[in-house]
């Protein structure tokens, strides 16, 4: 019996125009309405995805920050596993001092820190999620306590070579390419995968009873973990066929297709 559902946001929940498409909310709405609940689980902060939801019509818990953040529906904090404030300053000097053309942004809880707020690449950021960072000098930030996430944006081209170079040098942590202009940071074992479990089992959901929607290798965890996963078909090959489950893409309800077979039965 389907309880809950889990859904990244980016390229699976929002269309290339970032909304939700009316019969993805429509079927989510009715998932909800018959009991069962629905989670959206994505690297933004919770300031970035709660318009989204609003959206929808629905009240859900929301796990942010990849998993490093796990919040109720009344938006209290459930459990929450930040880096040390002194790592992200420590990695975001290194960034200032040998890769200045990159653009680098601090989380913590419901702040976002960023360089430059004239920076281009934190401009479209701002734009996408809906949010205004805060411009912080980064010698301000050296007594904070902790921070969730560390985004760094840039030229493609010295994104790659970067993301090898910092998971050498800061292998205690969380390194991951989002986007080909993205470093996402977070701490040591931080995962989707994890998250969703932590919920469920917080929620006295059995993974069994759980179906979860991602479109990227960063969801793979997550789509291995519950009781079934199910890839948007705008997803990599490598990770269709790793699951093995594939909907329609996210501009064409690949979501509510799937959700309509469980309402339905």
């Amino acid at each position: 019996m389907l309880r809950m559902i889990f859904s990244d946001i980016d390229g699976t929940l929002i269309n290339s125009d970032f909304v939700v498409t009316a019969k993805t909310k429509q079927a989510i709405r009715q998932a909800v309405e018959q009991g069962i609940t629905f989670v959206p689980v994505s690297a933004r902060m919770p300031e970035a995805i709660q318009p989204i939801i609003d959206t929808i019509g629905v009240t859900t818990p929301i796990i942010s920050y990849n998993g490093a953040l796990l919040q109720n529906q009344a938006g209290d904090t459930l459990a929450s596993s930040p880096m040390l404030g002194q790592e992200a300053f420590t990695l975001c000097r290194l960034i200032e001092a040998d890769y200045p053309k990159i653009a680098w942004n601090i989380y913590s809880f419901h702040d976002w820190y960023a360089c430059n707020r004239q920076n281009d690449w934190v401009k479209r950021e701002e734009g996408i999620v809906g949010v205004t960072s805060t411009e912080a000098e980064l010698d301000d930030l050296a007594d904070l306590a902790f921070a969730h996430k560390v985004l760094l944006m840039g030229d493609p081209a010295e994104i790659a070579p970067l993301e090898l170079t910092l998971k050498a040098k800061f292998s205690n942590l969380s390194i991951a390419k989002s986007a080909p202009y993205f470093i996402e940071i977070m701490a040591q074992g931080i995962k989707k995968g994890q998250a969703v479990a932590q919920l469920a089992e917080l929620e006295g959901v059995a993974l069994a009873d759980t179906i979860a929607f991602g479109d990227n290798f960063n969801d793979l965890d997550m789509l291995e973990t519950v009781g079934q996963g199910y890839v948007m078909s705008n997803g990599p090959k490598e990770v269709q066929e790793a699951i093995g489950h594939v909907t329609d893409d996210h501009n064409h309800d690949g979501i509510a297709k799937i959700l309509l077979t469980y309402l339905e039965n």
